[in-house]
């Protein structure tokens, strides 16, 4: 199995796995990695072997230690492209994360660490996903899904779990960015759709949206 292919895997596994608090089960990695079940049942069974990951046919996988340290850093490197990339180099961020894909296979702790350095050691790439720091460690946070969100309470926008340019396009069109405030005006009781105010306008939200969204209470 190709390195690229075995952080492809790892890192995938980390980030459905909740901060590999989780067991991720076939179906979601191959849906992810848009690759066969099958295919991806075969990619386990290596790592298996490598010993990054447990796995079982009939119980999922999770990372070994070793499996979440090798992701963590990976991870780091995606982050700190995204961040450099949008804040040096002017990227929206809505294009950031397919560049920084390529970019995270590059496997020098020493540039990662100075491009960290360079942008002032941030905790939060552009999308609000944490930046673990070069041992790995990661800032806990009180964030929480807009949809578990309360009316009448006010809120910073302080990230997105969906990456896709469609879904960033859209917040951007209504000003829903990093740092934005929100102020929940209503929840519908039929389908959870959320009224809110940002930037004085009102602005209609999805609950499929809602559920991609992050925030903290201000």
């Amino acid at each position: 199995m190709r390195q690229e292919t075995v952080e492809n895997y790892l890192k995938t596994i980390y980030n459905l796995s909740s901060n590999n608090s989780t067991v991720v089960v076939n179906q979601q990695l191959a849906n992810k990695l848009e690759i066969s079940p099958a295919s991806v049942t075969e990619g386990l069974r290596k790592l298996h072997e490598l010993k990054y990951v447990v796995y079982e046919k009939s119980y999922g996988t999770r990372l070994t230690s070793a499996g979440a340290k090798l992701a963590l850093s990976i991870v780091r490197r995606h982050r700190i492209w995204e961040t450099y990339l949008a804040k040096e180099l002017g990227f929206g961020w809505d294009e950031v994360h397919e560049i920084a894909e390529e970019l995270e296979h590059i496997k020098n702790d020493k540039l990662i660490n100075k491009l960290s350095a360079i942008l002032g050691n941030p905790m939060f790439d552009p999308h609000g996903d944490p930046i673990p720091d070069a041992k790995g460690k990661i800032k806990k946070s009180n964030f929480i899904k807009l949809s578990e969100a309360k009316v009448k309470g006010n809120y910073s926008l302080m990230g997105v779990t969906d990456h896709s340019a469609a879904f960033l396009k859209y917040l951007e069109k209504h000003q829903l960015i990093i740092g934005a405030n929100i102020d929940i005006k209503g929840i519908e009781e039929f389908d959870n759709t959320i009224v809110l105010i940002c930037n004085k306008k009102e602005v209609t939200i999805s609950a499929k949206a809602a559920e991609c969204i992050i925030v903290e209470t201000v």
